[in-house]
């Protein structure tokens, strides 16, 4: 009996862990998209167009449109749910080993 929850174990662990890779991988060559954590929050472009303000205000509007042109819209929640998708997996694959980890155990 506990050669066959070993192997089950076993068997479960090892496919946890191809699932992950697997799953890693077509996310990062763009066969499939990522699971959506973080979304964007669609804004609305509001050109406050001021002839008289302090210098400060005005450095501040300059450097939002600069970052704005550098950065593509929806950079940053695209990056934290790879970032998100990556911890996720490391936690999978880590818990996958401890239970492969069980099933060796209980086989030897």
């Amino acid at each position: 009996m506990k050669k066959i929850v070993g192997w089950l174990l076993l068997t479960i662990g090892v496919l946890l862990i191809i699932w992950g890779i697997w799953s890693s991988y077509e996310i990062f060559t763009a066969k499939k998209l990522p699971y959506e954590i973080f979304k964007a929050q669609e804004t609305q472009e509001v050109s406050l167009e001021q002839e008289e303000g302090s210098p400060e205000e005005q450095m501040q509007q300059v450097i939002k449109e600069q970052l704005g042109e550098m950065l593509p819209s929806g950079f940053l929640p695209k990056l934290f749910n790879l970032i998100a998708w990556s911890v996720f997996v490391g936690i999978l694959v880590f818990a996958a080993g401890k239970i492969s980890i069980l099933g060796i155990n209980l086989l030897k």
